[in-house]
C-alpha cells in the first residue's frame, strides 16, 4: 500500500492477510445439524437435518472461476528494499533530473510474473517492472502512480502481467485482483484438509493425489509433536503461493503458520489446565468451527462439550454431534438419513463415546481460544436457529424441548 509518509511501512495484505471470519461470500455449505450438541437430533427422535448453511467452500461445490495454472511460467523475482510502498508524489522528487520517462505506446504482448515484496517503494516497483520489460522506464511508472491515488493500495505478492505496455496499463494490472489471484490461496476457517487440498490442486494444476500423498506421510511437514494427523493444523489464512515451490513446501507453509499464530496461546499449558491433551483442544476447536458461526458463542459450545465428556450420570455418554458424522461421510448438504446416523465409524459421536479420533476441520484462532477458555455454565444442549442465526443453550430437558420448539418454528426439521 502506497503511503504519503516516506517512513511508513507496508505489512502483509489487508487484515494481516487473514480471511474475514466466516465471510458470507464463501460458497460452501456444511449443513451440519443441531442437537444434543449440534443438530437437535436426540435418541428420542429429535430433528436431524442439516441446519444452517456454512460459509466455507466444500469439495465438489461452487468454487471461484478457474484461473490459469501455475505450470511452466517464467518467474521474475526481484529483491526489493525494506520500508513502505511510499507516496508516489514524494518518490518523484528523487528521480534524477533529466531522467527519461519514455513509455511504451502499444497494448503489449507476452506475459511475465513479477514479485512485489512488502516494503517496496513506488520507485522499487517501477524498477521491477522495467527490468521485466513491462514498462519502458521506471520514471514512466512512477509518474503514472503519482497521478492515481489507487496506487497506494498495491499489495505485496506475485502478479502475472503483460509486457511492453503503457505505464498506466501496468498500474491497472497491479490493481486488478485477477492479476494477483492466481498466486493466492485463502484457507477459510473451518475448511477441512480435503477441501484445502482440492482448492490447492485447482489453483496450481497439480494432481490432487500428489497432495493427498503428502498429508498421508506428513513427516516433512513438521507437525507439532502432539498432532494425530494433518487435519486441524492447516491454519486459516490468505497465503501467497510461490511459483516453482514444491507441493511439500507449500503445504508446510500452512503448518508453519499454525505454529506462528498459536505460539502466544500456549495450547499445551492450556490443555493441561483443563485435563485434556493438546490434540483434544484442536479437536474441540474444530467442532466449534463447524457448529456455530458467532465467535462469542464458541466458549459456551466448548462448555457443552466438556460438560458432556465429564458427565457421570450416564445420561450423556456421547456427544451426539452430526458434524462429526458428516466429516466421516464427507456429506455436508441436507439432512442425514437414519442409515447415515447409524454408520459405524469412529467419528460417529452418536454411537462412539468421547471425542472423535481427531479434528474435523482446520480451526481459526477464535475457536482455539474458545476450546482453551470455555465459559462457566451447566449447559448440556445447544441448537443453532436457522433464521435468527443465534444459538440457544439449555441445561434441563424442559429447556431443551423449548429450544427445539423454537428451532422448528424457524423452519428446522
Amino acid at each position: 500500500m502506497i503511503s504519503d509518509d516516506l517512513d511508513e511501512l507496508l505489512g502483509d495484505a489487508p487484515n494481516g492477510g487473514r480471511p474475514e471470519h466466516h465471510p458470507d461470500d464463501d460458497d460452501d455449505d456444511d449443513g451440519h445439524g443441531h442437537g444434543h450438541g449440534d443438530d437437535g437430533h436426540s435418541d428420542d427422535g429429535g430433528p436431524s437435518d442439516g441446519g444452517r448453511r456454512s460459509r466455507r467452500n466444500q469439495a465438489g461445490q461452487r468454487r471461484p472461476a478457474a484461473v490459469p495454472k501455475l505450470v511452466a511460467i517464467l518467474v521474475v523475482v526481484a529483491g526489493l528494499l525494506a520500508g513502505g510502498i511510499y507516496g508516489a508524489g514524494k518518490v518523484i522528487g528523487r528521480i534524477a533530473k533529466g531522467e527519461s520517462a519514455a513509455d511504451f505506446a502499444g497494448p503489449g504482448d507476452g506475459s511475465v510474473i513479477i514479485q512485489i515484496q512488502a516494503g517496496s517503494t513506488a520507485r522499487d516497483i517501477a524498477r521491477v517492472l522495467a527490468s521485466a520489460d513491462v514498462v519502458r522506464t521506471p520514471a514512466a511508472f512512477v509518474n503514472a502512480a503519482a497521478a492515481d491515488e489507487r496506487s497506494r493500495s498495491i499489495q505485496p505478492g506475485f502478479y502475472k502481467v503483460k509486457q511492453r505496455v503503457r505505464a498506466v496499463d501496468a498500474l491497472a494490472a497491479l490493481l486488478d485482483a485477477r492479476s494477483h489471484a492466481l498466486f493466492r490461496l485463502t484457507i477459510a476457517e473451518g475448511m477441512t484438509t480435503r477441501q484445502v487440498l482440492t482448492a490447492l490442486a485447482d489453483r496450481t494444476g497439480q494432481p490432487l493425489a500428489a497432495l493427498e500423498a503428502i498429508v498421508k506421510n506428513p513427516g516433512e511437514l513438521q507437525l507439532p509433536s502432539y498432532a494425530s494427523g494433518v487435519e486441524g493444523y492447516l491454519y486459516p489464512f490468505t497465503y501467497d503461493l510461490q511459483p516453482g515451490a514444491s507441493l511439500t513446501v507449500t503445504v508446510k507453509m500452512f503448518v508453519d503458520r499454525f505454529r506462528t499464530e498459536t505460539a502466544s496461546i500456549d495450547i499445551e499449558a492450556g490443555a493441561a489446565a483443563l485435563g485434556r491433551t493438546p490434540q483434544d483442544i484442536i479437536t474441540v476447536a474444530s467442532i466449534i468451527e463447524r457448529e456455530v458461526k458467532n465467535p462469542e458463542e464458541g466458549p459456551k459450545v466448548a462448555r457443552v462439550i466438556y460438560n458432556r465428556l465429564a458427565d457421570t450420570s450416564g445420561a450423556f455418554r456421547r456427544l451426539d454431534l452430526d458434524s462429526t458424522t458428516r466429516y466421516a461421510l464427507n456429506e455436508y448438504e441436507g439432512p442425514l438419513t437414519q442409515n447415515q446416523l447409524n454408520a459405524n465409524n469412529p467419528y460417529n459421536t452418536r454411537k462412539v463415546s468421547g471425542l472423535p479420533p481427531g479434528a474435523i476441520s482446520n480451526p481459526g484462532r477464535w475457536a482455539l481460544e474458545s476450546a482453551l477458555h470455555p465459559a462457566a455454565g451447566p449447559w448440556l444442549y445447544f441448537v443453532s436457529l436457522p433464521k435468527s442465526n443465534v444459538t440457544i443453550f439449555a441445561t434441563t430437558d424442559k429447556e431443551w424441548q423449548e429450544a427445539l420448539a423454537r428451532y422448528r418454528s424457524e423452519g428446522g426439521s
